[in-house]
């Protein structure tokens, strides 16, 4: 039985006997020192030189800048899979590529939904800088003439290639992209999926009136699924033969609802082997009617929470079946070893835990993304990094690893390559993450979670002594030296989480350049359709998730935390 190096524990260890192998690593890359790579790739030796133009050496140090493999996927928890401890959800690709590269543990978004956190990571902006907490608020007009993330690449000699999500929904991006493979009738809304399911799908609806849970088998085959004609798509894409550099989006919608995939990924679970998440006393004994964050899991019966999360784990090994029809592709294609390889989830997605479905909550498994990164004669094989990290430095670690400089603008994050080379160095003193406005804020570091809701409530746990986040802290006597060290680095600027002494990039030190618009009309429009087809559509893109609420749901006549923070300009959802 292996089991990978630092795994996550989780309270379900000890439910399945049964664990997955990992496929191991066939070459292991020599820990680098300093600047000096000295791991050897396809027999050449990386070079050490900076470039006159002030970025790092590329990641190969050759002549040949790498390609990116960027796989993004939607709407779901790192504990979810068996590569971070998960004992019953199969990953054997995922797990493949922890082998292979380096696995983060306490890697977050910025803020969920999707919207706002693609946002940030493709703007390189915080979003209590951009102000988009929604998915109907569309970026473009907030910072006129900004260069994404991805065109950076484009600008820099890079082919720019997407299959599937990358920006959310009809706030893509077209000047990004060099290419965007058409999926044509492949790109569906809830109706349409619905249209195109099999004969023998076998589809079920649970949770809340209106924006149900939709789950079961799709009856069809794996490419004939949207994410399995993307792969397919993808791999075509890395066969290719090129003059340029590569950057290759490939986005995954599952496991975004509706939890649907081919019937043989839904025969590996059986919901009654799926353990029901730990409560504590007061949460089990919440009645129905109060907290909006709540109404999926008053209506639904136990046997329905357990065939949701095995619909989800169905899902998710789906998608680890494509992923890894892609990294077969990428192995054969003798691209490998100079492909940087990313895996990243948009946000994390609750299945009950707090008595809370679907996303926004800030809690870990609501806001933990599944992160990994493969990068040649840079990260070590079967590497965990354990220190929070965010999102947002993505890519400027791509720009460091490909040896480009950052974009001439302002920006809001930095590169992750020391944590790369050595995933023990002093890091960030934690991740900061938001949900439905800036006023509604966590930050986790190595030991805790501190979170303020609007009405001013605020929680802590401790990590150590409570993984499952069962006992608020934050007023025990005990705690008031922590609450009065977090407090500050969650309120204060940025710019302080980093360690002493990091070298700051100039474009940090400059202010972005951000029109603070209120939505407009076609913003809110778009909002009222998408409630009004909810009903219909059941697991659309455009759901609202459990915290989005026109109202504040209230109990005992007071506003429930969660669901205040989701009311804002244009509602939180997915």
């Amino acid at each position: 039985m292996t089991v990978l190096p630092g795994r996550l524990s989780l309270p379900m260890d000890s439910i399945l006997n049964e664990e997955f192998s990992a496929t191991m690593n066939r070459r292991d890359f020599l820990k680098q020192t300093g600047l000096l790579m000295g791991s050897l790739a396809l027999g050449k030796l990386a070079s050490a030189a900076m470039p006159s133009s002030g970025a790092s050496a590329p990641a190969q140090g050759g002549a040949s800048k790498p390609d990116v493999l960027f796989i993004a996927i939607e709407d779901v928890s790192p504990q979810r899979f068996h590569t971070w401890g998960n004992p019953i959800c199969q990953t054997p690709n995922f797990d493949r590529l922890a082998s292979q590269g380096l696995r983060f543990d306490l890697a977050h978004c910025m803020a969920a939904p999707c919207n706002p956190s693609r946002t940030s990571l493709l703007l390189g902006l915080r979003p209590e800088t951009h102000g988009v907490f929604g998915n109907f608020t569309d970026w473009h007009p907030r910072v006129p003439g900004r260069v994404t993330m991805v065109e950076h690449f484009k600008n820099n000699g890079y082919e720019t290639i997407r299959m599937g999500k990358m920006f959310h929904a009809e706030f893509e991006d077209p000047k990004s992209w060099t290419e965007v493979i058409d999926q044509g009738e492949k790109v569906q809304s809830g109706k349409q999926r619905k249209e195109l399911l099999g004969p023998g799908a076998e589809m079920k609806k649970t949770g809340a009136p209106g924006v149900p849970f939709v789950y079961g088998p799709s009856g069809l085959e794996d490419e004939e699924e949207p994410d399995g004609y993307n792969a397919t798509q993808c791999i075509k894409q890395i066969e290719k033969k090129r003059d340029k550099p590569a950057f290759i989006t490939l986005g995954f919608h599952r496991p975004h609802l509706p939890f649907t995939c081919p019937d043989k990924y839904f025969a590996m679970y059986d919901p009654n082997k799926i353990p029901l998440p730990v409560l504590n006393e007061k949460e089990k004994n919440m009645k129905p009617g109060g907290d909006a964050d709540m109404r999926d899991d008053f209506s639904m019966t136990d046997q329905q929470k357990r065939e949701a999360i095995a619909a989800e784990y169905a899902c998710i090994t789906f998608v680890d079946a494509q992923v890894g029809r892609v990294l077969d592709a990428l192995e054969k294609s003798g691209k490998a070893d100079n492909t940087i390889v990313v895996v990243w989830s948009d946000h994390g997605f609750l299945l009950g835990e707090h008595r809370c479905w679907r996303k926004g909550a800030l809690y870990d498994k609501g806001v933990m993304v599944a992160l990994m990164m493969k990068a040649p004669g840079v990260t070590k094989a079967g590497s965990v990094c354990k220190r929070p990290v965010e999102s947002i430095d993505i890519f400027p670690t791509l720009y460091d690893l490909c040896g480009l400089p950052m974009p001439d603008q302002a920006m809001e994050c930095v590169s992750m390559r020391t944590i790369l080379q050595n995933p023990e160095a002093q890091w960030k003193f934690g991740a900061r993450t938001m949900s439905g406005n800036k006023s509604h804020r966590s930050l986790r570091t190595e030991k805790f979670r501190y979170t303020i809701y609007p009405d001013g409530k605020t929680e802590l746990f401790d990590y150590a002594k409570d993984p499952d986040e069962l006992t608020n802290v934050a007023d025990d006597p005990e705690y008031k030296s922590v609450v009065a060290e977090l407090k500050p680095k969650l309120d204060g600027d940025w710019k302080g989480l980093l360690p002493a002494g990091f070298a700051l990039p100039e474009q940090c030190k400059r202010t972005p350049k951000v029109v603070n618009a209120p939505p407009s009309e076609k913003e809110l429009q778009k909002l009222k359709q998408l409630q009004a087809t909810n009903k219909e559509n059941g697991g659309s893109d455009g759901e609202p998730s459990s915290n989005a609420t026109s109202k504040p749901a209230r109990r005992r006549g007071k506003t429930s935390p969660r669901a205040a923070a989701s009311t804002q300009e244009v509602g939180s959802e997915e």
